[in-house]
């Protein structure tokens, strides 16, 4: 008795410090709409950020135009206080002949003492005093004339300074602005490989919601997958081509990892890709950089779902579009052709597949969750769609049958 309490209880504790991802996880109607206002509120934020990004890039722009006008303003400035400078220390010069020829012609003129005949010429002590007054007066004149150029100059040379060291601040102000509104425009500009943008995140969230209605599901109770939107099972997964080869698999390259297999086909462009088992299609999207992309989901014998991106498509498949509304896609369902468009080396498919439903999940919610939840996978064992479908080890190895 106390051998099955302790067989209990140890079961008991188990099961209860289990992580809650690792318990089978029922997707809700109900969680399928939450996940698509919580893209809209996400996208909303998103576009007030970027909003407010580009209003600051205006007023940094509108501040680095003011400033180059300043500095321009400035330059002018310097160059009429150094004209200014020139033209004084000119009349200064003259002044200064102008007086000492004074003087002397006062004081020698007739080869007498004409300054001193001037002073003591008068009839009386007062004029005598005025005479003295008056030489006075014409000497500190010039002494004056002489010393208030002098200060101009001292006065335009500071302020000759100040404007450069002013002219250098605005001028390293402007390159601060600028590089904040390059950290800005690639801010707005980040961009994701293979990553939906949230506007078509938003657009697939919705798509989604739409299809599962189309498909029965009403009440945010409802269980996709057994309410209502019940999908075919797949016993194994096919390769989504005839005939072709790996030229690469999934693993680390460039500092981050490649999530998915790329494939080739000596037909090129006209290669058809099939759908690798019985699904829905749940996505139809370009990437950020042009790339045609298509997810599709999946759920196999035992229950597990899994998501399927392909990339890269020359184009799609004849009536492809989210959901198929009326039936689901089957593994002799042609999605696409082969291609290199979006940031592609030469034509092939990459192809992502990871146990997880795209958008669906809480593991894969988001795309970042996804890019996450596959990095994590792959640390763990899980080599992408070499897994779950039977490709070549080596890669140019060409098969002919899926």
């Amino acid at each position: 008795m106390k051998k099955k309490l302790y067989s209990l209880f140890l079961f008991i504790a188990i099961f209860a410090i289990l992580p809650t991802n690792v318990l089978a996880e029922e997707l809700t109607f109900g969680k399928v709409q939450d996940d698509l206002t919580k893209a809209q509120n996400e996208l909303n934020a998103n576009n007030q950020a970027i909003q407010n990004k580009e209003d600051q890039i205006d007023v940094n722009n509108a501040t680095i135009n003011s400033l180059k006008n300043q500095i321009t303003a400035m330059g002018k400035e310097a160059d009429d206080l150094q004209k200014e400078i020139v033209d004084a220390n000119a009349e200064i010069e003259s002044k200064n002949v102008q007086s000492q020829e004074v003087i002397a012609y006062l004081q020698m003129s007739q080869g007498e003492n004409a300054y001193l005949e001037y002073i003591f010429g008068g009839d009386s002590i007062k004029d005598l005093i005025y005479r003295l007054s008056v030489v006075e007066q014409i000497t500190e004149y010039n002494d004056k004339i002489i010393t208030d150029m002098e200060n101009l100059i001292t006065k335009n040379e500071n302020r000759k300074k100040e404007l450069a060291q002013k002219q250098e601040e605005y001028e390293k102000k402007t390159v601060d602005l600028n590089n904040e509104i390059g950290k800005l425009n690639s801010s707005i500009a980040s961009l994701g490989e293979l990553s939906p943008s949230l506007e078509q995140q938003v657009k697939s969230k919705k798509e989604l919601v739409d299809y599962y209605k189309s498909q029965g599901c009403k009440n945010r109770t409802d269980v996709i997958g057994r309410d209502c939107a019940v999908t075919q099972s797949n016993a194994t997964f096919l390769r989504p081509m005839t005939s072709g080869y790996v030229t690469s698999f999934v693993g680390y390259r460039w500092g981050s990892l490649h999530r998915g297999i790329d494939l080739g086909s000596s037909t090129g462009r006209n290669t058809p890709l099939y759908s690798i088992g019985n699904g829905v299609i749940t996505s139809v999207y370009h990437d950020s950089y042009g790339a045609l992309c298509l997810i599709i989901q999946y759920k196999t014998t035992s229950g597990q779902y899994y998501s399927a991106l392909y990339a890269h498509l020359s184009r799609y498949g004849p009536g492809i579009y989210v959901g198929m509304k009326a039936k689901e896609v089957t593994s002799n369902t042609i999605v696409g052709y082969m291609g290199d468009t979006g940031h592609a080396f030469g034509v092939h498919l990459h192809l992502e597949v990871y146990p997880c439903r795209l958008y669906g999940d809480n593991n894969c919610s988001t795309w970042n969750k996804y890019v996450s939840f596959a990095t994590s996978k792959f640390k763990s064992g899980y080599k992408g769609a070499s897994s779950v479908i039977s490709f070549p080890s080596k890669t140019y190895q060409t098969w002919y049958s899926r």
